[in-house]
């Protein structure tokens, strides 16, 4: 099955979090997209959805 990435082409990195204004990944979890497996592709997808709700309720 192929992990499609997060990415909806809003490349920022945010300088007051450090993680990407569209898809809420880190740099590194940015960088290392294609090395990952999907199980660690879920993972960073699940991480980011999770940063993306925490803030936003701030």
């Amino acid at each position: 099955m192929l992990i499609e990435s997060p990415c909806i082409g809003v490349c920022l990195l945010n300088k007051d979090h450090h993680y990407c204004e569209g898809c809420f990944r880190s740099r590194d979890e940015i960088a290392q997209w294609i090395t990952l497996s999907d199980i660690q592709k879920k993972e960073v997808i699940q991480i980011a959805t999770q940063r993306q709700i925490d803030l936003m309720s701030f």
